[in-house]
């Protein structure tokens, strides 16, 4: 899984609850051979949030007022080149999540895959494999069960 894909990850149950946030337990580094394009509006890989520098590119996210922010101040944040070196950082395993509604609910990042089932599908024979290869994350990270 690549760290832009946090520009758009939304809790299935809530989609207003974004952005998430990520803790990489395992990351490996890649060449990319092609290079996506940008987006027109901010002119980075990333659309509505950068994950990396931890901004948003848009005023008033998830309202009617949400506009993109001026190229200066997009400038400020990141660059095409920065977004090109953050693409070569893949995820292999971590723990996606979020602190809302005073409970942590979370989903894990399985052999580069984010496994983002909303509360009525999720898989607990995969998050179990996860938690064989991570049995310290649970506790570390105060995950309960989410049922």
């Amino acid at each position: 899984m690549q760290i832009r894909l946090m520009d758009i990850l939304a809790d299935p149950d809530n989609p207003d609850i974004w952005p998430l946030k990520l803790r990489i337990l395992r990351e490996e580094t890649r060449e990319v051979n092609t290079k996506p394009f940008p987006h027109k509006s901010t002119n980075l890989l990333c659309k509505f949030y950068c994950y990396k520098e931890g901004k948003y590119l848009v005023n008033d996210p998830l309202g009617e007022n949400e506009k993109t922010l001026s190229p200066e101040e997009i400038a400020k944040i990141s660059s095409l080149d920065k977004c090109y070196e953050c693409i070569k950082t893949e995820v292999q395993d971590g723990i996606i999540y979020h602190d809302k509604n005073e409970k942590r609910k979370w989903f894990i990042v399985f052999d580069g895959i984010a496994v983002m089932h909303g509360k009525a599908n999720r898989n607990s024979r995969v998050e179990g494999a996860f938690f064989q290869k991570y049995p310290e994350i649970r506790q570390e990270m105060n995950l309960e069960d989410i049922n």
